[in-house]
């Protein structure tokens, strides 16, 4: 939908209201005159009939005739000899225009006429068609100012808006006490008390991670220490040991990765995508491939970014995670570049698993927000005829 500037609405709106209201006034002017001009000439003859009678000429230039008989042959055919009493309109063709008064007299059986030629009268107001440029100049005039005044109301209401948008958008906090237009105040403190509550709503969420970070770290710690005193003397059950260290080194990514979304501000360390995707496939890959699957990372140098490396090792390896989970056969192949890292499986493709299966848990949400922490960019897609295409970018 094409969007339009509130001035420009404004100046649309007044133009056309100030058009509309022109062309009305004219045609409520012409119709009122054209009523008025009649209804003055016809009281004009009533009255001249009314208050004097006999033949011949009368004042303002009306004439009277007795019976029907007397009337020009060609006024006889516009009035009939049957007309009630009253006023008329006529038109004869080729005489022009004529206001015309009936008035029977019952004592001779005869009827009245009162006769006013209106054609030279009314030529006034054919002069509409020669005054019709004046007419126009004057349209055109009403348009501009209205045009003017138009523009004046829409910078009165637009400047103010224009600088509520530009501090929105500088992130400085808007300043209703500035603004003179109540609409834009009042939008300026929704603004500002919805940016409050978000902001609260973030120092909770951020609160909220934090504690439970630090909340997982004491039994997490004692988890991992068991696990480094089994170490030195492995169980029988190597498949079961191994199991649990990779779920203690799990958690410790995943607990690390929400700590850090609990942390304000930017960091300034960086880390090798190349070596730590090379690390999580050899971690994860002898205990959670499935089937006959080919584990490859395509490179041809390190690729240094600027992320924290325990955060780059929550967010790779809950990618390589569920690309080992969803596939069964195939190639499972990682790219990094300089420009991005991105994974590739055969498996059955996102969103197209059984529903007993389907989504990816909390895994991809965090690495969806960890990615919006960092301002990096996820692109997750399925691929024809199967399979699944993760690409992660960063700020360059």
């Amino acid at each position: 939908m094409r969007t339009r500037s509130i001035r420009g609405l404004l100046l649309g709106a007044m133009v056309s209201s100030a058009a509309l209201s022109l062309v009305l006034m004219g045609a409520f002017f012409t119709l009122f005159s054209y009523d008025l001009e009649d209804t003055l000439f016809a009281r004009l003859v009533a009255t001249a009939m009314d208050g004097r009678g006999g033949d011949g000429a009368m004042p303002l230039g009306i004439r009277t005739y007795v019976g029907h008989a007397s009337l020009p042959s060609w006024m006889q055919a516009e009035v009939p000899s049957d007309a009630l009493g009253g006023e008329y309109e006529i038109f004869p063709p080729g005489h022009g225009h004529f206001h015309v008064a009936v008035r029977p007299d019952v004592s001779t059986g005869l009827t009245r006429y009162g006769v006013l030629d209106t054609t030279e009268l009314t030529r006034t107001t054919r002069q509409l068609r020669r005054t019709s440029g004046l007419l126009l100049v004057s349209a055109v005039l009403a348009l501009l100012g209205a045009a003017g005044l138009s523009v004046l109301v829409a910078r009165r209401l637009g400047v103010p808006l224009e600088r509520l948008v530009a501090q929105v958008q500088s992130g400085h906090e808007p300043r209703a006490e500035d603004i003179v237009v109540t609409e834009v105040r009042a939008l300026s403190q929704a603004l500002s008390a919805r940016d409050v509550r978000i902001q609260e709503l973030l120092e909770r969420e951020r609160a909220f991670n934090r504690d439970a970070s630090h909340e997982l770290r004491t039994p997490l710690a004692v988890a991992q220490g068991a696990v480094e005193i089994l170490e030195l003397d492995p169980p029988r059950d190597s498949a079961t040991f191994g199991r649990l260290r990779q779920a203690v080194l799990q958690m410790g990514l995943l607990t690390e990765g929400i700590l850090w979304l609990a942390r304000p501000g930017r960091s300034d360390e960086t880390c090798g995508l190349v070596g730590i995707s090379r690390e999580l496939l050899a971690l994860y890959g002898d205990h959670l491939a499935r089937g006959d699957v080919e584990l490859v990372v395509e490179a041809t140098d390190e690729v240094v970014v600027p992320l924290p490396g325990a955060v780059a090792r929550v967010m790779l390896g809950n990618l390589i995670k569920n690309a080992l989970a969803y596939t069964e056969a195939g190639r499972i192949v990682i790219r990094v570049t300089p420009e991005a890292w991105s994974i590739q499986d055969t498996g059955v493709g996102f969103g197209r698993s059984e529903p007993e299966r389907r989504g990816f848990g909390v895994g991809l949400s965090l690495v969806e927000r960890l990615a919006r922490r960092f301002q990096w960019t996820l692109d997750l897609r399925a691929v024809e005829p199967h399979g699944t295409h993760v690409r992660l970018t960063w700020p360059s």
